[in-house]
């Protein structure tokens, strides 16, 4: 008799999600693409973050006379500053 009820309880709440399955779609259609689409902003702000930081940890360069690892930090924090313009 035990049995007998799990199993009425089970085929009720069966039939409980066969009535919300189009709802249920419909919410993992949107997870699917909302959730996707947050995880791409986050990693494109703290990219530009990343950007952002190494910039002010390089300070002001002089331009002249400048040795090779100068002419490096300088061209990386070039390429920086258009990077972080393009985004």
């Amino acid at each position: 008799m035990f049995k007998f009820i799990i199993i009425m309880e089970f085929m009720e709440i069966f039939a409980c999600l066969n009535d919300y399955a189009g709802l249920l779609s419909l919410l993992a259609v949107l997870a699917a693409i909302i959730v996707p689409y947050r995880i791409y902003r986050k990693q494109r702000k703290d990219e530009i973050q990343s950007i952002k930081d190494e910039l002010d940890a390089m300070g002001d360069v002089s331009l002249f006379p400048m040795s090779s690892s100068e002419r490096d930090l300088y061209t990386r924090k070039f390429l920086l500053e258009k990077r972080l313009k393009r985004k």
